[in-house]
Formats: structure tokens, C-alpha cells, sequence
């Protein structure tokens, strides 16, 4: 009887250790795998992104085919782009997602299988109808205030019904409930951008119709780890915030940082500080100082790679510094070096045919040229349109009968010169002084009055 009792305990021990031992194996799954087939890929390069633990590219063999592993901090949504497809998913810990999709017919639906099949079916359908929602964007944003909220409530209302009568997992309805109602946040924010747009820049669509945008909680950390569109939003918020304030003296960056180090969310610091790293320039009061500011809101090693990196650029870009060099293609026929224009203060916008902003510079950069006609300054243009662009630069420098010297950069934004001034965003000018040395790496405008003040110091 001893003998059985003690049987029946080691027995009784040895399912409570196997039960815990697969307990412990499945709360330690924090990966997820993602296989499948991408057909008639071609070149095509596969991109993950809109997730802070999914992101990169993809290995895809000769015959379309992948398997994949992603380490998760927790489950989420992420976005797969092929050539002109983006197919959206929804990941949790221990999944194994598998679908195979035509990368030549975007407009078709993916191929899933497995047990998360029906949430990704779930989601590609409720893209679907988006895109049929949205369609035409400037015809979807051009509506009446009254109209346009009208569809999107019903769209809203339509996505949460179906929803509610899917057998999908409650844990999944749940934050996909929010991310519903942070799409129509989204598009109200959107519409409003757009309406002031057409507005010349007035604001037209009435407070009301953005309440739940004004009213957005900006340091949710759950949401921003789960929602891509939650961290828009919030970046979005603070950039109102910042433009109603109307500080044209506190550079741009320093009030951004302003505002995230008043938040508590790590994640919303960090994506903030990635997100708006393009703005740390050499115009910064002390770059030093922003470099450790934004390594401080940073808590991703990623993050603080990028700063270091870019810190590391424009450090060098301080005024008194020599210039990064250039030797590009000059319209006119022939190469233009920047050594060939020694002896002269050169004011270099850096600009692209696609850049809306860079044209609408153009009418204020021609009167600068006429103004200063004469005097010992040369106005240069370098255009990062991509070689697939070459044609297209040309024919706009005839049509707009661009003035100065009229390059054209080598290798777009990988260009040696572009890519030495930390050039990401356009357009962007550049003052060197007539013993090739930095004035100022990201100066002033042709739009803004204050240049005219600023050349005529120089040229005094």
C-alpha cells in the first residue's frame, strides 16, 4: 500500500512538472514564423514594416518561395510590401502565418492558410473595402464636411458589425475594435489636412468634427506598442499643437523634443525621435546639446545607432568647416565643380522635379537671382531626381525657365555630396562662402522675408 501511495506521488509530481515545464514553453514563444510564396516577384524587394518588432527585408528564393522568424514583443499588427502590393497582417506570439499572393495582380486578394487564416482573411477584406472607400483621393477629401463624415461613419459602423458576428478570437477583437476607431480618428485628421490645403492653408473644417483627435490620450504605451496609426496620431497631435503655437524663433526639432520629453510613453519617445530625425541638422543651436537630448528619449539600440550616425554627419557641417565638394552635370552642357565657383558665396537649393515644396520655392528663388544679379554670389540648383527623372529635369528647367547654374546630382539622394550634408528631405539650401567653406548647412528659404537680410550681411 506504502509502495503504491508513493507510486501515485511520483506520478502525480511528474504531471504537475511535465504540465509546467509546456506552460513555461509556451509563455516563452515570443516568436512568430511567416512562410509562404510571392509569385512573379521578379527584382522586386519584399519590405516588413508598420510594426516596431517586424521590420527589414524579407529572403525570398529564385522560385518566390520564404520562411521567416520574428521575434515579438507582443502581438500586433505589421504590413508586407512586394512591388506595388501591400498585404496587411495581424501576428500574435506562436503563430505560423502562411499565404502565397500574385505580386503582378496587386488588386487580388492573398492565399492564407493555417490557423490565423481567418483574422488575415479578416483584414485583407476590411483593406479592401477601404481602398473602395477611399479610391480617389483627391474626390474622397474633397467632399462636404457633412458627407464625408457621413460615409466614414457608416463605413465605421459596418467594420465593427462585422466584426461583433465573426467567430474571431475575443483577444484579437479587442484591439482590432480600437484600431477601428482609430482609422476614423485618422481619416478626420487626414481630412482636415487636406481641406486646409485647398484652403490656402486656412483652416475650414469646424473643431467639432476633430474632438476625439484634439482629444487624443498622447501617452498610452499599450496603444502605441500595438497601433502604427496611434503613433501617426500622436506625432500628428503634437505638430498641431506645436503650429498653433506659431514659435518661428525655437528651432522646429528643439520644440518637438519639447513636447516628447514631457511624455512618459517610451515608445511614443522613440518613434517620435525616429520619425523626426530628419530635422536634426547642422541649424541646431548646439547639435551637441540635441544629440543628447534625443539619445536620452531614445530606448531602442536602433534608434541610437541612427542619431550617432547622423550626429557623427553634421557635426563636420558647423559653420567655418570646408565644404563636402561636388562635380555634377551642368544643363548648360560640360560639369560644374563647386571648386569652380571659388571666389564667389554660393546659395545651393537642393531640389527634385516630384518635390511640391521645391517648386513652390521656385518663384522666390527667381526673384532672389534677380535681385542680387550682378553681385558676387552664384545661385546653384542641384536637382536629385533619379536618372529615370533625367528627361523630365530638363524639360522643367526649360519650361520654368530655371536660372543660375542647373545640375544635376549623380546618384539622386545616394549622392557623395547629398548624402555628406545628411540630405533627406527637400528641398534644402545651402550657403558656402567664396573660400569654399560652410555659412550655413541648412539656411533660409527663398520664401522666408529674412534672407534678403541675411545675403546682404554676407555681401555687404
Amino acid at each position: 500500500m506504502k509502495t503504491n501511495i508513493l507510486l501515485l506521488v511520483i506520478f502525480a509530481l511528474c504531471i504537475t512538472s511535465c504540465d509546467k515545464k509546456e506552460k513555461d514553453v509556451e509563455e516563452e514563444m515570443n516568436y512568430a514564423i511567416l512562410s509562404g510564396t510571392l509569385q512573379n516577384l521578379g527584382d522586386e524587394k519584399v519590405q516588413l514594416y508598420g510594426n516596431l518588432d517586424v521590420s527589414g527585408t524579407l529572403d525570398i528564393a529564385s522560385d518566390g518561395t520564404f520562411t521567416d522568424t520574428i521575434q515579438l514583443s507582443q502581438d500586433g499588427y505589421f504590413k508586407l510590401r512586394a512591388g506595388y502590393m501591400d498585404i496587411s497582417f495581424f501576428v500574435s506570439k506562436g503563430d505560423h502565418i502562411t499565404f502565397s499572393a500574385d505580386v503582378a495582380s496587386p488588386d487580388t486578394l492573398p492565399i492564407f492558410s493555417g490557423k490565423s487564416a481567418p483574422i488575415q482573411e479578416y483584414i485583407a477584406a476590411k483593406e479592401k473595402k477601404q481602398q473602395e472607400l477611399t479610391g480617389d483621393f483627391e474626390l474622397f477629401f474633397g467632399q462636404e464636411p457633412e458627407t464625408f463624415i457621413s460615409a466614414i461613419t457608416t463605413f465605421a459602423e459596418n467594420q465593427h458589425k462585422n466584426l461583433e458576428v465573426s467567430t474571431l478570437p475575443e483577444s484579437f477583437k479587442r484591439i482590432e475594435k480600437r484600431a477601428i476607431e482609430l482609422g476614423q480618428i485618422d481619416l478626420k485628421s487626414n481630412y482636415s489636412g487636406y481641406q486646409k490645403y485647398l484652403a490656402d492653408g486656412e483652416d475650414v473644417v469646424p473643431e467639432e468634427y476633430l474632438t476625439d483627435f484634439i482629444a487624443l490620450d498622447k501617452d498610452n504605451e499599450e496603444e502605441a506598442k500595438q497601433h502604427k496609426v496611434y503613433r501617426d496620431l500622436v506625432m500628428s497631435n503634437i505638430m498641431n499643437t506645436i503650429e498653433a503655437k506659431k514659435d518661428s524663433i525655437t528651432p522646429y526639432l528643439e520644440q518637438i523634443v519639447d513636447q516628447l520629453e514631457a511624455l512618459k510613453s517610451p515608445t511614443i519617445k522613440d518613434y517620435g525621435v525616429g520619425d523626426m530625425l530628419f530635422l536634426f541638422s547642422p541649424s541646431e543651436g548646439d547639435v551637441h546639446a540635441m544629440k543628447d537630448r534625443l539619445l536620452a528619449l531614445s530606448s531602442k539600440e536602433k534608434t541610437k545607432e541612427r542619431i550617432i550616425t547622423r550626429y557623427d554627419k553634421i557635426k563636420t557641417l558647423t559653420k567655418g568647416q570646408p565644404s563636402p565638394a561636388f562635380n555634377y552635370e551642368n544643363f548648360k552642357g560640360g560639369e560644374t565643380a563647386l571648386n569652380d565657383l571659388k571666389g564667389t558665396y554660393v546659395y545651393i537649393d537642393v531640389w527634385a522635379t516630384w518635390c511640391g515644396p521645391c517648386i513652390g520655392e521656385i518663384p522666390y528663388l527667381k526673384e532672389l537671382e534677380h535681385k542680387y544679379e550682378g553681385k558676387n554670389i552664384e545661385f546653384v540648383s542641384i536637382s536629385v531626381d533619379t536618372k529615370d527623372d533625367y528627361q523630365k529635369w530638363r524639360k522643367m528647367v526649360t519650361k520654368k525657365e530655371l536660372g543660375g547654374t542647373q545640375l544635376m546630382a549623380d546618384n539622386a539622394f545616394s549622392s557623395t555630396f547629398i548624402d555628406a550634408y545628411a540630405i533627406n528631405a527637400i528641398p534644402r539650401f545651402i550657403i558656402i562662402d567664396p573660400e569654399g567653406n560652410i555659412v550655413n548647412a541648412d539656411a533660409t528659404r527663398p520664401s522666408n522675408f529674412a534672407i534678403e537680410s541675411k545675403l546682404d550681411a554676407l555681401l555687404k
